[in-house]
């Protein structure tokens, strides 16, 4: 393998790593093992979490591997109560869930965590050296994850048919050149804009309507190579979108 090949390798794989996909920096939700099941439940409410780590003690503040109990959830609250009553002032050691904790760094790659997920619903991440706890995950936090991933896929499936489709109605292109393998995506923005006149596109700016192809053409060129979209680069897959709606 070349260094060209194994740089590009090196990037697919960094953009797909927890670090650079999940904001690992909050400070970590937790409780203490001794504290009252008011505080547990007060947590999770107001963060909007169904789960917190359970630690014996955080020197400092640090939520640190060895110090980790377990964990408490809604469920395991729920499974109590729904065979003796229970105390708010109980401490939360009563209700951690029973089972092996699972965990992953944030080295982590995402394809790796989604085969953890399947027969767990939450993954405590830690840091590179497995040392300090950064985030607990859920199969929520993977789902934004992957509809940030895939959504973008079908705005340019979106995008490219509108196109293929204008240039087919005004007679520009055959139905079979414009779906087959003949041209790609660049040759249709060519001829989108060498007929622009032809194909009623309304009272939209012609300068401003081919730049934004270009942007688009840009972001397909990224994803095609497995790289993760930057801000600009969603934003003008959207706005590219929204005037293609207004298009008839």
């Amino acid at each position: 393998m070349s260094n060209q090949e194994l740089q590009i390798q090196q990037g697919y794989f960094s953009n797909h790593l927890l670090k650079n996909l999940l904001n690992l920096d909050e400070a970590v939700a937790c409780v203490l093992e001794m504290d009252p099941l008011s505080k547990a439940t007060t947590l999770m409410l107001s963060k909007g979490f169904s789960q917190l780590l359970v630690m014996k003690r955080m020197p400092n503040n640090m939520v640190l591997r060895e110090h980790i109990v377990g964990v408490i959830s809604l469920r395991s609250i729920v499974s109590r109560l729904a065979i003796t009553s229970i105390s708010i002032d109980s401490p939360v050691r009563e209700f951690v869930e029973q089972g092996q904790l699972s965990v992953c760094t944030e080295d982590s790659t995402l394809l790796s965590v989604l085969e953890n997920l399947g027969g767990n619903e939450y993954i405590t991440v830690l840091d590179s050296k497995g040392t300090f706890v950064k985030r607990m995950i859920t199969a929520f936090d993977i789902a934004v994850l992957y509809k940030q991933k895939v959504i973008p896929y079908s705005q340019l499936e979106f995008i490219e048919c509108f196109i293929r489709d204008r240039l087919v109605k005004f007679g520009i292109l055959s139905p079979d050149d414009a779906y087959g393998e003949k041209y790609v995506f660049s040759d249709f923005i060519s001829l989108f804009s060498k007929n622009w006149s032809k194909l009623e596109m309304g009272s939209l700016d012609y300068n401003l309507f081919v730049q934004l192809l270009e942007n688009v053409r840009n972001a397909r060129n990224a994803m095609m190579h497995f790289r993760t979209l930057d801000t600009a680069s969603h934003k003008s897959i959207d706005e590219m979108i929204r005037l293609l709606n207004i298009t008839k």
